[in-house]
C-alpha cells in the first residue's frame, strides 16, 4: 500500500475513534481536546497525518464527521439514575458549604467567646475568605469540569496531567492577587503590617483549599470533602479545647482541612481497570485547554462575586460613613448569613434540578416522537419549566424553616434583621433560578450565554448595591442583590428558551 494509502487509512482510523469518543461534537477545540487525549502529539500528527498540529487537525475530523458523519455505532443504554439516589447526591454536595457555614453560625452564637479573634483580626479574616473564592472559585470549575472530561473519556492520567496544569496555574494567580492586596493595604492604609500578612496568610490557605477539594469533585465521590471538613473541624475543637485563641485553632483547622483533601488527591486518579494506562501521555495544547476552560472559570468567579458583591458594597458604605477600614452593620450581618445559610441549604435543590435537566433531556433524545422539531422543543421547554419549579419548590419550604426556627432562637433581635432576611431571601431565590439556568444553557453548549447572564446580574448588583448603601443606608445593600439577582433569572430564563426555540435540538444532541 502506497504511504498516501496509509496515511488515508490511519485518518479514517482516527476519524472513526472520535466519533466513537464523543458521536455529537460541539467544535473544532473539543475534537482537538479528544485526539490529544488519545495519545497524538503535534509530532506524530505531523508525521503520520501531514497536519501540522492538533489544532489543524481537530477542525479537519470536525468538518469530516460534520458532513460525512461515521457509522452510527450502537448506543450503549446509560446507566439511568434513580432520582432519589440524585437526590441525596445534590443533597451531600449542599451540605458541604451549608455545614461548615451552620456550626460556625450556631458556635457564634452560643459560644462567642470560641470565636472572639484577638485585637482587630476579623475584617481581614472575613475578607480573606470572600476573596479566596472569588480568586479561587473559576479554577474550581475549570478543574471539576475539565477534569470529569477526561475521566469520561477513561485517560485518567491526562486528567492528572491538566488538573495539575490548572492548579499550578491557580497557584501563581493566588499568589499574584496575594501580593497585590499586601500592595493594595498598604498604600492606601487598610490594615497594620501584621493583619495584612494574617490576610495573605489566610487568603493563600484558603485558595490552596478550595482547589484541592475543586479537585475531589471530579469523580463525584461527595463524601471525600465532608471528611477532610470532619477531621479541620476536630483539630480546631481540640485545640480550642487546650485554652489557645480562637485565630490558632481557626489556622490549624483549615491547615488540617487542606492535608486531608491533599492526602486524597492521588486516590481520585487512581486507574480502576476500566481505563487505559499510557505508559506517556502528552499534555494538550494550552490554547486547546484554555479555550474549553474559560466559560467554566469565568462562571465560577462570577458566582461568588455575585455572592459577596452586596456585603461588599455595605462594607464600603460603613467604611465611608465611619471612617473604619472594613466592617458590617451587626443586624445586616446576621440578616444576610441567615439568608444565605437558607441558600447554601436549597442549593441542593439547582444541584439535583441539573440532574434531573440531563437526565430527562436525554431520555427524551432516546424516545421516540414526531419528527417535527416543533414537538421536541415544546418538550424540552417541560423539561426546563419543571427544573425550575424543583428550585422553588425547594427553596420556599427551606427559608420558612430557617426563618421560623431563627425567630424562636434569636427572639430579642430587632425587626430590621428579619426584613433583611425576607430581602435577602427574594434575592437568593431569583439567583437559585438564575443559577438553574445557567447550568441548562451550560447542558445545551451555550456556556457563553450563561457567562453574559451572570456578568449583566453582578453588573447591577454591585452599581445598585453601591449606590443605594451609600446614598441612602448600608442596608439597602441588599436591593443589589435582588436587582442582581432578578436581572440573571429574566436574561438567562430568555437565553434559555431561545436556545430550545432556535437550535435546541441541535444543542442538545452535542450535549448527551
Amino acid at each position: 500500500m502506497t504511504e498516501a494509502g496509509t496515511r488515508e487509512r490511519a485518518l479514517d482510523e482516527l476519524i472513526a475513534a472520535v466519533a466513537c469518543a464523543r458521536p455529537r461534537l460541539i467544535d473544532a477545540w473539543e475534537t482537538a481536546a479528544i485526539i490529544e487525549s488519545l495519545g497524538y502529539t503535534d509530532a506524530r500528527i505531523r508525521r503520520e497525518f501531514g497536519f501540522p498540529d492538533t489544532a489543524a487537525l481537530g477542525a479537519h475530523v470536525f468538518n469530516a464527521l460534520a458532513h460525512h458523519p461515521a457509522k452510527p455505532v450502537p448506543p450503549v443504554e446509560p446507566v439511568s439514575r434513580r432520582p432519589i439516589v440524585s437526590l441525596f447526591n445534590s443533597v451531600g454536595a449542599s451540605l458541604v458549604y451549608a455545614l461548615p457555614w451552620l456550626i460556625t453560625f450556631i458556635v457564634e452564637r452560643l459560644r462567642p467567646e470560641a470565636m472572639r479573634l484577638p485585637g482587630n483580626a476579623g475584617p481581614p479574616l472575613s475578607l480573606a475568605l470572600m476573596f479566596s473564592l472569588i480568586v479561587s472559585g473559576g479554577f474550581i470549575q475549570a478543574i471539576s469540569r475539565r477534569g470529569q472530561f477526561y475521566i469520561g473519556l477513561k485517560q485518567p492520567g491526562l486528567a492528572a496531567l491538566v488538573t495539575g496544569y490548572l492548579l499550578r496555574l491557580g497557584a501563581m494567580v493566588a499568589v499574584a492577587a496575594a501580593a497585590t492586596g499586601l500592595f493594595v493595604g498598604w498604600y492606601f492604609n487598610l490594615f497594620s503590617w501584621p493583619y495584612l500578612v494574617l490576610w495573605a496568610d489566610e487568603f493563600l490557605l484558603l485558595c490552596a483549599l478550595w482547589m484541592t477539594c475543586g479537585v475531589l469533585a471530579i469523580r463525584e465521590e461527595h463524601w471525600r470533602v465532608p471528611l477532610a471538613f470532619a477531621l479541620g473541624g476536630l483539630a480546631f475543637v481540640i485545640v480550642s479545647a487546650t485554652g489557645r485563641d480562637a485565630l490558632l485553632a481557626q489556622m490549624i483547622g483549615a491547615g488540617t482541612v487542606l492535608t486531608a483533601a491533599a492526602i486524597q488527591v492521588p486516590r481520585v486518579f487512581t486507574h480502576s481497570g476500566f481505563e487505559e494506562q499510557p505508559s506517556v501521555v502528552p499534555l494538550p495544547r494550552m490554547t486547546v485547554l484554555l479555550y474549553r476552560t474559560l466559560p467554566f472559570f469565568w462562571y465560577g468567579t462570577l458566582y461568588f462575586c455575585f455572592l459577596f458583591a452586596d456585603r461588599l458594597a455595605a462594607s464600603a458604605s460603613v467604611s465611608a460613613l465611619t471612617g473604619a477600614p472594613f466592617g458590617l452593620r451587626p443586624q445586616y450581618k446576621l440578616g444576610m448569613d441567615l439568608a444565605l445559610l437558607t441558600f447554601l441549604f436549597a442549593a441542593a435543590g439547582v444541584e439535583y434540578g441539573n440532574i434531573r435537566f440531563t437526565d430527562l433531556l436525554t431520555r427524551a433524545m432516546r424516545d421516540p416522537f414526531d419528527q417535527n422539531a416543533r414537538v421536541f422543543q415544546q418538550r424540552v421547554s417541560r423539561i426546563h419549566l419543571r427544573v425550575l419549579g424543583i428550585v422553588v419548590c425547594g427553596f420556599i419550604p427551606i427559608a420558612a424553616i430557617v426563618g421560623t426556627l431563627a425567630r424562636r432562637l434569636l427572639p430579642g433581635e430587632p425587626e430590621a434583621v428579619w426584613t433583611t432576611v425576607a430581602i435577602g431571601d427574594v434575592g437568593y431565590l431569583l439567583l437559585a433560578i438564575g443559577l438553574a439556568n445557567a447550568l441548562a444553557l451550560f447542558s445545551l453548549n451555550r456556556p457563553w450565554s450563561a457567562v453574559k447572564a451572570l456578568t449583566a446580574g453582578l453588573i447591577v448588583n454591585l452599581t445598585v448595591g453601591y449606590v443605594l448603601s451609600h446614598m441612602v443606608s448600608p442596608y439597602f445593600a441588599a436591593a443589589g442583590l435582588v436587582a442582581g439577582a432578578f436581572v440573571l433569572a429574566v436574561e438567562s430564563s430568555v437565553a434559555v428558551r431561545r436556545t430550545i426555540r432556535s437550535d435546541g435540538d441541535h444543542a442538545v444532541s452535542s450535549a448527551v
